[in-house]
């Protein structure tokens, strides 16, 4: 067959083709034997781990990981060991390449992209696309970005530090910025709509043209300029918005309205930590009814910004934890029991957290198993230890990816390991095949994990 031609009025009169078809298109892939799709959440913390209680024993038991693998309640084990996998060995490279970064940058902005820091006015940027938006590309799909960013000590972004507002990138320099806000998230999902209710049946219908011609717009994408291709993606993206917005009235059950944050305090999403531990739990329960119903398959979640500051006073701390806790943490052994059970407090409660959105998940039927095993679920750090420390930087792996990862249960450790392998794992263990991330083309995936 011939290579075909497209001119620039061809290519937009395609694009205005789509919404008028795109209702009925879901009929041509309508395919109930179908694998359930795969899915991806990345959940980024700061300030690093408490080394020596982070570790597990054989029984993949630690003082901080028992938050993960235990109920809250019942202390009964709530079933993730079995699809649990640790990595360890994991280093970020101390690499500023020519800006103003430190160790936080490094770990923040490196570890979903892979690459070296961009240089914007000196200040360090993330390099490259990160991983969960290659993978937004591929599978035609908007990502949920979401972060709680409040802090009282220091609110973000402090002047100069705009870069560390979130660790998705687009491209080299260019953020995907996150929503901070639950009740506009929430309002995003569940739209008010008019007009007829839509059936279960009806949604199974509304497949998108965008998969039917799939092949023909990768094509078009590769023969245009950058200008008219990001209008594709702007249009792709809002087409992908609508086709959201009438599945919406069809998801059950559709949960309540979170608060209204801004309603009872402007600042509390800014310099007020009174309502971090409710925005978090907010968050969690949109990411996974977001996955749930199907607005998506990419959830993102970052608890504070690169190098935050909260008090953690819901754990009885309430001290400036990244300055005054995480970095006395001087070894892997711990400065000093008051400050090790403080580090241990901080990082027990990122556990719990972790725990909350995965055991939901695991919860859902799907297929032969649940959603959790048709997820990668990634916990990871910018940091190994407070300390500014970039060596054994906890990398915590949940879910079977579709059966990619075949069991769980374990440490992975085989020494040191680039930080890039991580990328090139999620990639492999979702279906898109590579032998290396980042600027190390060649670095494969976590060694006996695959």
């Amino acid at each position: 067959m011939p290579a075909m031609s497209f001119s620039r009025r061809r290519v937009l009169q395609m694009l205005a083709a789509i919404p008028a078809t795109a209702a009925f298109a879901r009929q041509l892939h309508a395919d109930p034997a179908a694998p359930a799709p795969l899915r991806l959440v990345l959940l980024m913390q700061n300030n690093g781990t408490q080394q020596a209680n982070f570790w597990p024993d054989a029984s993949l038991s630690s003082p901080i990981l028992d938050s993960l693998f235990k109920d809250p309640t019942t202390k009964l084990d709530n079933g993730l060991k079995a699809k649990t996998n640790i990595v360890k060995g994991v280093y970020v490279p101390p690499d500023a390449n020519g800006t103003d970064a430190n160790q936080h940058d490094m770990g923040f902005a490196r570890m979903f992209t892979g690459a070296k820091l961009a240089s914007q006015g000196g200040q360090p940027w993330g390099g490259a696309t990160s991983v969960d938006q290659i993978l937004a590309q591929a599978w035609s799909v908007d990502s949920l970005t979401l972060a709680v960013l409040a802090s009282q000590t220091e609110p973000a972004p402090k002047p100069g530090f705009d870069h560390r507002e979130s660790f998705c990138y687009l491209g080299p320099a260019t953020l995907k910025h996150p929503r901070t806000d639950p009740l506009s998230v929430y309002e995003y999902l569940f739209p008010s709509a008019s007009g007829p209710a839509v059936t279960p049946d009806q949604v199974k219908l509304r497949q998108s043209v965008l998969d039917a011609v799939a092949g023909n717009l990768t094509e078009v994408s590769a023969r245009l300029g950058p200008s008219e291709k990001t209008k594709l993606d702007y249009r792709l993206t809002a087409i992908r918005d609508v086709e959201r917005r009438l599945t919406a009235s069809a998801c059950s059950p559709q949960p309540a309205a979170p608060p209204n944050y801004l309603a009872m305090n402007p600042n509390a999403e800014v310099n007020v930590d009174t309502y971090i531990t409710q925005l978090v739990d907010n968050m969690i329960d949109l990411a996974v009814t977001s996955l749930r119903c199907g607005f998506t398959r990419i959830a993102t979640l970052q608890f504070g910004y690169g190098g935050g500051k909260w008090r953690f006073a819901w754990e009885g701390i309430n001290m400036n934890c990244h300055d005054d806790v995480a970095h006395h943490d001087t070894s892997d052994a711990g400065s000093s029991a008051v400050n090790t059970n403080r580090v241990v407090l901080m990082n027990q409660y990122y556990a719990s957290c972790v725990a909350k959105l995965a055991t939901a998940l695991d919860a859902v039927p799907e297929g032969g198993g649940t959603m959790l095993d048709n997820t990668l679920v990634v916990w990871a750090n910018e940091q190994g230890r407070g300390d500014h420390n970039q060596e054994n930087v906890p990398i915590v792996l949940i879910g079977r990816a579709g059966g990619a990862i075949a069991k769980g249960g374990r440490v992975i450790d085989a020494g040191r390991q680039p930080f890039n392998r991580l990328g090139c794992t999620i990639l492999n263990a979702l279906g898109q095949k590579t032998a290396g991330f980042g600027d190390l083309p060649d670095c494969g995936s976590f060694q006996g994990l695959l």
